[in-house]
C-alpha cells in the first residue's frame, strides 16, 4: 500500500501513528456517500448576514475573495470559483452524521464543519492551517496535494487571501466521494477540483495561551482569586533599584495559584464547551409543568444543530457536571444517567433510563429548550 494512504481505518491506529503526527488520506471512510446537502443550501446560507461564507475566485490569474453576505452570486462567481461556509452544522442537522466516524476526538476539541463548493479547475491556493482537519470528499472529484512542513514564504495574492508560494508533496492523489484526507496543523496543502464538487471540512480548535489567558482574565475580572501581591518579612535590599529574583518567583507563584484553583477550572470547562452557537429562544417559553408533562406523554427531545454538550463526573477536582455552550449546569450522583443520556446527544425520552427524571434534570431540560438548545424530536 502506497504511503500515507489507508485502506481500512482503526481509531487507535490513527491516533497513535497519524494524529498531529503526519497527513494520511483514508480510503471510503464513508461508502456509498451521499451529499447531505447540494450547492443549493450553502449558497441559501451564504446570503444570511449572520453566516460567514465566502466566495474565493481566480479570472485569468486574478485572485478576488467576496466576503458573505453574498447577494448576487453571478457578479462573484466567475472564472474558476469556490463558495465556502463556515459553521454549517450549526445550522442545518444533516451534516452532523459527519462526524460520527471522528467520534474518538473529544467534543471540546471540535470546531465546525465547514462545507465548499467549487467549480471544475477550482481551489483557494496552496496554504497552510494552524488546525488539524478531515477533508471529506463529497460530490465530484479532487486532487489534493499535501507537503512537509517547513520555512515558506506567505504571498498575498488578495489582500484577504494568504497563500505559500509553493512546496514539493508528499500526498499528491484524487479523491472521490467517502473518501478523507487528514491533514494535521502546519502541513502545506493544495486542492484542486477535477470536477464539480463539495468538500466538508471537519476542522478542531487549539486554544493558544493568549486565548487561555482570555479565560483567566476573564474570571479575575469577576473578582475570583484575584489576590494582591503582598510582601511581609521582606528583607532589606542592597540597592532599591535591584530585583529580587524572590519577587518574580512570588508573582509567578501567585499568578500559579489562581491558573491551580477550582474556579480557573470552571472558568476553563465553560471555554471548552463555548461554540458560538446561535440562540434561537422559544417564544413563548415553555414552562417546567409543560416539558415534565410532555416527557411522560412520551415525547421525545434532541439537540438542536451544531449543539455538543460536555459533562463531568465529579471525579480527579473536575466537577459534577454538564457544559453547554459556555453554560454550567450542576447535578447530583443521583441524576448521572440522565444527565449522561442528554450529553451523548441521542434521542432523549423517558425510556433512556430505568429512574424517572429528577426535577433538577426537567430544569435543566426546561432552559436547554427555551434556549433553544434542545428541540422537540419530530421525526
Amino acid at each position: 500500500m502506497p504511503p500515507f494512504i489507508l485502506d481500512k481505518f482503526d481509531a487507535d491506529v490513527f491516533l497513535n501513528e497519524y494524529w498531529q503526527q503526519k497527513p494520511v488520506v483514508i480510503r471510503q471512510l464513508f461508502k456509498h456517500f451521499d451529499d447531505p446537502i447540494d450547492e443549493n443550501d450553502l449558497a441559501g446560507l451564504a446570503q444570511e448576514p449572520d453566516i460567514d461564507a465566502r466566495v474565493i475566485s481566480n479570472q485569468n490569474g486574478k485572485w478576488h475573495v467576496e466576503q458573505g453576505p453574498i447577494e448576487d452570486f453571478d457578479a462573484v462567481c466567475k472564472g474558476q470559483w469556490t463558495l465556502l461556509v463556515q459553521g454549517v452544522d450549526k445550522y442545518i442537522t444533516d451534516v452532523t452524521p459527519l462526524l460520527s466516524p471522528f467520534g474518538f476526538i473529544p467534543h471540546w476539541r471540535l470546531d465546525d464543519i465547514m462545507v465548499s463548493y467549487a467549480t471544475q479547475g477550482a481551489g483557494v491556493g496552496a496554504h497552510i492551517d494552524q488546525y488539524d482537519v478531515f477533508l471529506v470528499q463529497g460530490k465530484g472529484k479532487r486532487r489534493w496535494r499535501v507537503g512537509e512542513p517547513d520555512d515558506f514564504k506567505e504571498i498575498f495574492p488578495h489582500p484577504k487571501l494568504r497563500q505559500i508560494e509553493g512546496f514539493k508533496p508528499v500526498i499528491d492523489v484524487v479523491v472521490e466521494p467517502g473518501d478523507v484526507v487528514y491533514v494535521p496543523p502546519g502541513w502545506p496543502h493544495d486542492g484542486q477540483t477535477i470536477e464539480d464538487s463539495l468538500t466538508y471540512s471537519v476542522g478542531y480548535r487549539a486554544p493558544d495561551n493568549l486565548q487561555l489567558a482570555e479565560s483567566l482574565a476573564m474570571m479575575l475580572d469577576k473578582g475570583q482569586c484575584n489576590v494582591r501581591f503582598s510582601d511581609p518579612q521582606r528583607v532589606k535590599p542592597h540597592s532599591p533599584a535591584s530585583v529580587n529574583i524572590d519577587d518574580v518567583n512570588r508573582l509567578k507563584q501567585q499568578l500559579v495559584e489562581a491558573i491551580q484553583s477550582d474556579d480557573f477550572t470552571f472558568a476553563l470547562l465553560e471555554a471548552m464547551s463555548e461554540q458560538g452557537i446561535p440562540e434561537f429562544p422559544v417564544e413563548p417559553e415553555v414552562t417546567l409543568e409543560q416539558i415534565a408533562n410532555e416527557f411522560s406523554a412520551g415525547l421525545s427531545f434532541v439537540p438542536a444543530a451544531g449543539v455538543r454538550a460536555l459533562i463531568c463526573d465529579g471525579k480527579a477536582g473536575l466537577p459534577r457536571a454538564l457544559y453547554v455552550n459556555g453554560t454550567q449546569f450542576e447535578f447530583s450522583h443521583t441524576d448521572t444517567e440522565w444527565y449522561t443520556a442528554l450529553a451523548s446527544g441521542e434521542l432523549l425520552n423517558a425510556t433512556c433510563c430505568q429512574d424517572a427524571p429528577s426535577f433538577t434534570f426537567l430544569e435543566t431540560l426546561t432552559t436547554l429548550v427555551n434556549n433553544g438548545y434542545w428541540e422537540w424530536y419530530e421525526g
